[in-house]
């Protein structure tokens, strides 16, 4: 089989030859560790005397998307290249094309309605927070004249997916991911306290954003599908690290309708759903599964999230794709043999009955790459099934 085809048949429930894996990378810092660090970095770039001048001059305009694209994608091969080298089976291949401009050189903008601060990491790498919502009425919302085109994105989406899995698919599986999260977009436009307000009070303003990004996510996953991806990913951070942000009835009235339809359409074209979602989902997964996910990701374990209790729920027909943590294990403050023992229990755990593929449970630049080295070395030794250790 090839590397699509191993996931695939893990997320059906198979036991292949050894457990898989799966990586999740965005950060710059982690991938250098791997591939190599370069001269000159994005602060070096931006504190420059020509990339001030730009910011100032143009990063509002056609340069600045232009820019700030390429520095996505940078990321994105980044992240695959190094996942490669490792030895990963599997590996996150994000792109946000909806990063559009700075209106000023301390500002990135989303275009589905807030604004980030820019910021940069102990080693010179950029990144982004998120700052302000900018769509914090309906009037605000009508006004807004950035949303993304769904059909420029989508050929956008076929182009770059296209190129980027001939260029990897045949070394590792892609889990394609174009940030359009249908919940998390209209939290961060919005405001969560006035999502609140306004699902109560203007329901229908609500419906309308939701559909409005239910309908890209649907053409995008779709292109991404015809560029020969067979597994999307749809990060949405629903979850607080200790429950959901919302009651599950909630999530399962308003945006379970939209997940539905995007799961159906990609599963009618053989695909299969992934979702990601950071934090304490436990109340969620009967929703997750109920709209017709696949397998989810992170398992966060510095939420109050129990991976083995999920197994023993829904792990024969819910894939758990996660389970090492980057707050201590995965850093340069944890010690190997440490990263072996919590590899070993993981798989122990949750890798009989297969529907596992073992992961990082994030990115941040303070991850040592020698602990995911050990990880996938023990991966390899302990993973064979069946499981008999």
């Amino acid at each position: 089989m090839n590397p699509t085809e191993r996931i695939i048949a893990t997320l059906n429930g198979e036991e292949v030859d050894r457990v898989q894996t799966f990586s999740i990378l965005y950060d710059q810092n982690p991938a250098h560790q791997v591939l190599g660090y370069p001269k000159h970095h994005d602060l070096d770039l931006i504190n420059s005397r020509f990339g001030q001048m730009a910011l100032k001059r143009w990063g509002n305009k056609r340069l600045g998307r232009l820019f700030c694209q390429a520095d996505v994608k940078k990321n994105v091969y980044l992240g695959i290249e190094a996942a490669i080298k490792l030895g990963f089976d599997s590996a996150w291949a994000p792109w946000a094309p909806n990063l559009s401009c700075f209106p000023d050189p301390n500002t990135i903008q989303d275009d589905w309605g807030n604004y980030n601060d820019i910021s940069f990491d102990d080693y010179g790498n950029g990144t982004y927070y998120y700052r302000e919502a900018l769509i914090t009425s309906p009037e605000a919302y009508e006004k807004w004249p950035f949303f993304p085109d769904p059909d420029k994105i989508a050929k956008k989406a076929y182009k770059f997916f296209k190129k980027t899995n001939a260029q990897f698919g045949d070394k590792i599986c892609l889990f394609g991911t174009v940030y359009s999260p249908i919940y998390q977009a209209i939290f961060l436009g919005v405001g969560i306290e006035k999502l609140s307000y306004y699902i109560l009070k203007k329901p229908d303003f609500i419906k309308d954003f939701i559909a409005r990004l239910e309908e890209y996510s649907i053409k995008v996953a779709m292109a991404m599908m015809d560029a020969g991806l067979k597994i999307i990913m749809k990060g949405d951070d629903f979850s607080f690290k200790t429950g959901p942000q919302f009651s599950p009835k909630i999530f399962d009235k308003y945006w379970g309708p939209a997940y539905t339809r995007l799961c159906e359409a990609v599963h009618e074209r053989g695909g299969k759903m992934i979702m990601h979602s950071c934090g304490d989902n436990t109340k969620l997964f009967d929703n997750f599964i109920k709209w017709g996910f696949d397998g989810g990701h992170a398992y966060e374990n510095t939420s109050n999230v129990d991976i083995y209790a999920q197994k023993k729920l829904h792990g024969d027909k819910f894939t758990i794709i996660g389970g090492m943590g980057v707050d201590y294990l995965l850093t340069f403050d944890s010690k190997p043999e440490e990263v072996v023992e919590k590899t070993k229990e993981l798989i122990k755990n949750l890798a009989p009955g297969g529907r596992f593929i073992l992961a990082p449970a994030h990115s941040h630049p303070e991850v040592d790459m020698s602990k995911e080295k050990v990880m996938l070395e023990t991966t390899w030794e302990y993973g064979k099934y069946p499981i008999n250790f």
